[in-house]
């Protein structure tokens, strides 16, 4: 038993630090302890707003707190959850090489769980009002026979 729990841990930990040693298609390791990356969380996206409540209950937000109120001090950083963005090339550098983009046939987004192309779609709506023409028919059938 102590054994396979090692054995997992082993596999845990190899996992964990194996992208620090596969390399991408740049040729450098996926990650690295040396990469000096932009924070998008700075002191800049820091803020901080009050929030108090009046003699009615209800609750009030601000930038600055009225005077005779007991407030509450919120601090937020409005770059959480900002995902960093990714930088496409230029449109420049592709107008100067004098090369046309080649249009591909569309297919479908990564991630989206489909298997048919999106060029078909409108095939697969017209062949759906087809089927739904015989589900009415089969039970308009089945209606006339009782």
């Amino acid at each position: 038993m102590k054994s396979k729990i090692a054995f997992m841990l082993f596999i845990l930990g190899l996992a964990v630090a194996a992208p620090y040693f596969i390399k991408g298609p740049d040729g450098k390791p996926l990650m690295s302890f040396d990469d000096k990356q932009e924070l998008l969380s700075t002191e800049d996206t820091r803020q901080t707003y009050y929030k108090w409540q009046d003699k009615d209950g209800v609750w009030h937000f601000g930038d600055e707190v009225p005077e005779g109120v007991t407030a509450q001090a919120v601090d937020i950083d409005t770059a959480a959850n900002v995902i960093q963005s990714v930088k496409l090339p230029d449109k420049d550098s592709e107008a100067d090489s004098g090369k046309k983009p080649q249009q591909e046939p569309a297919a479908p987004l990564p991630g989206l769980p489909m298997t048919v192309n999106p060029a078909d779609i409108p095939k697969l709506l017209d062949d759906a009002k087809g089927v739904q023409a015989l589900v009415d028919q089969h039970k308009k059938e089945i209606d006339q026979a009782r």
